[in-house]
């Protein structure tokens, strides 16, 4: 038996706006940073991909300057 659906579903600029273009990425760490990573998502109340977002760009804000 098919269901009907007349609520919901895809409607112009419903959601989340998007922050960027979204590349996967795989990374190896010490135990030591990803314990670090851990505690900077948990004192930040972030994900894990905020925080490497924010260390990612203040790297960019402070190549930028010192350039």
């Amino acid at each position: 038996m098919g269901f009907l659906f007349t609520r919901g579903g895809l409607r112009e600029g419903a959601g989340r706006k998007s922050t960027g273009v979204t590349k996967k990425v795989s990374l190896t760490l010490s135990e030591d940073v990803w314990q670090e990573i851990e505690q900077a998502c948990a004192d930040q109340n972030a994900s894990r991909s905020q925080v490497f977002r924010n260390i990612i760009e203040a790297y960019f804000v402070k190549e930028s300057k010192e350039s």
